[in-house]
């Protein structure tokens, strides 16, 4: 915590002013880094509670108590929230960036203060596809709302071929996120180290990355004004211009979205690169398994 007193803390060993005046100068044009990383950014590798009264007073936080020792305590969580809103407020004096790892999961008072989360994950572990479901997906994309998101896939590669790394890109696209690529142990035979994989999958990459960053950028909206006819295909709206479908389901699906009468209008399905009728409120898709759509609309 930023408050700690000590001439040799965790905060000021992070972050004093010989490493901002390093790292960052002032001025119009400016230069340095973008912004500042926040990794672990939960605390899940660290002690849950803090028991040293010292650290009290210093804490801008209530205390919590212990309900295994009935004493009170600093919870981590809210040592987290310190820490990332003092690095909030460094950023915010000079228009820069704030990023974290591993965020939002536990901690969703995290979200307000960065400009970009994500997290290390593995949908594939011991060769089993377990992607996110619907649920833990909107809810950091909930929390993030028009922010970017940026997963990083941890998981053995070998066992990852085009045919996931095609699903993994159709669900972050139907959810307005980022599919990156990290390591199996989060250290060692890093993806973008190992040319036979990224080269391999380099068409995927071409064909959903763009779509991604378009739609993400457009900015999730909570009200879709649009539904679909079947309650395992969903329908996310971006923007004023951009619906993704997604069939969550392993079975093909034929499925009818309707717009909702002077909003908006479907003009194309970008994926399959087809127009559709003029002015048309409702689209009919058919979809296999974990496949997804773009609609983009028309006034």
């Amino acid at each position: 915590m930023p408050g700690i007193q000590g001439e040799c803390t965790d905060w000021k060993n992070k972050w004093n002013p010989k490493i901002e005046g390093d790292l960052y100068v002032y001025g119009r044009l400016g230069k340095g880094l973008d912004g500042e990383y926040v990794d672990s950014s939960e605390g899940y590798v660290t002690a849950e509670l803090d028991f040293r009264r010292e650290h009290f007073a210093a804490a801008e936080t209530p205390l919590v108590f212990s309900l295994d020792e009935h004493r009170p305590a600093i919870f981590r969580g809210l040592i987290a929230l310190e820490y990332v809103r003092g690095l909030r407020q460094a950023m915010n004096r000079r228009d820069r960036l704030l990023m974290a790892n591993g965020t939002p999961g536990s901690l969703w008072w995290l979200a307000p203060m960065l400009d970009v989360m994500g997290t290390e994950t593995d949908w594939n572990p011991g060769g089993r596809w377990q992607p996110m479901s619907d649920a833990e997906l909107l809810y950091r994309r909930a929390l993030c709302k028009g922010k970017p998101y940026c997963f990083l896939m941890n998981t053995r590669f070998e066992n990852f071929p085009p045919a996931l790394v095609e699903k993994y890109m159709k669900r972050c696209l139907a959810y307005g996120m980022f599919p990156g690529f990290f390591s199996h142990n989060a250290s060692g035979g890093a993806y973008f180290t190992r040319p036979e994989l990224y080269n391999r999958d380099r068409p995927l990459f071409k064909k959903y990355v763009p779509l991604c960053k378009r739609v993400a950028e457009a900015g999730w909206e909570p009200i879709t004004h649009a539904a679909s006819s079947d309650p395992r295909v969903y329908v996310e709206r971006f923007g004023e211009k951009y619906l993704t479908v997604f069939n969550d389901s392993q079975e093909r699906k034929t499925v009818t979205v309707t717009i909702e009468r002077n909003w908006r209008t479907a003009h194309c399905k970008l994926l399959a690169g087809q127009a559709v009728e003029p002015r048309a409120t409702s689209v009919t898709l058919t979809l296999d398994g974990e496949d997804v759509e773009v609609l983009e609309l028309g006034e």
